[in-house]
């Protein structure tokens, strides 16, 4: 009860930082909530977990409204360490809702032309996806293979090439490890979306992207 009154006491103060504008705010309540709900999701306590959680889906949402990249990219970064700490733990119901937020907000980091917040929650849903496969929680993998392919969607559109060709990397390694531990459908949604994508001349797309962004770093500092 101490940690779950914690965080929802940090969820008025960061809608009215938000509201304000008051950026470095929002990205330090952000940090902080997803350090808690790691924390939290350490000693399987999920309830707060999954709080904190929904507290950040709430703040991502805003972060997009206002068209605050730093935000989104912290918000994001803070539902990847929950999610992976929830996964660990085998915390089915938080694993699930946690990704489907992180994916949510990877949707709208990539509608808003946010690459760089897009292709960490792309990485991050990869993870969490992996981990769930090797955790057997069949419907948080499924949910993270579902929200690449819509991310990769939404990047595509977008012209978005890097965080396209992150979501086609990230769908067939998710793939494989569905398929290798039998899986089925985790592998059969990634399939589907993969075909979404067949147009594509990847190896060109890739030999492009290695000689136009060769030697940059991929993502930028939170801080």
């Amino acid at each position: 009860m101490v940690v779950t009154n914690t965080i929802l006491l940090f969820a008025p103060i960061a809608k009215e930082a938000c509201r304000r504008g008051m950026e470095n705010i929002v990205v330090n309540i952000a940090l902080v909530l997803g350090e808690i709900g790691k924390a939290a999701a350490g000693q399987k306590m999920e309830v707060p977990a999954k709080i904190a959680a929904s507290c950040l889906g709430e703040m991502g949402n805003t972060a997009a409204f206002t068209r605050t990249r730093k935000e989104i990219i912290a918000v994001i970064y803070a539902l990847g360490e929950i999610g992976k700490s929830v996964t660990k733990q085998s915390l089915g119901d938080a694993a699930n809702s946690t990704a489907a937020l992180l994916g949510e907000t990877g949707k709208v980091a990539a509608g808003q032309n946010f690459e760089d917040a897009a292709l960490n929650a792309e990485l991050l849903l990869q993870e969490i996806g992996s981990g769930a496969i090797e955790k057997n929680l069949k419907e948080t993998a499924d949910t993270s293979v579902r929200l690449l392919g819509d991310i990769g969607k939404a990047a595509d559109r977008q012209g978005l090439e890097r965080a396209l060709l992150q979501a086609v990397y990230s769908l067939e390694t998710i793939k494989f490890d569905a398929e290798d531990r039998y899986l089925v459908s985790a592998s059969i949604i990634a399939e589907v979306a993969l075909m979404r994508f067949e147009s594509l001349d990847i190896e060109n797309l890739e030999s492009k992207l290695n000689k136009n962004f060769r030697g940059k770093r991929k993502f930028p500092d939170i801080d």
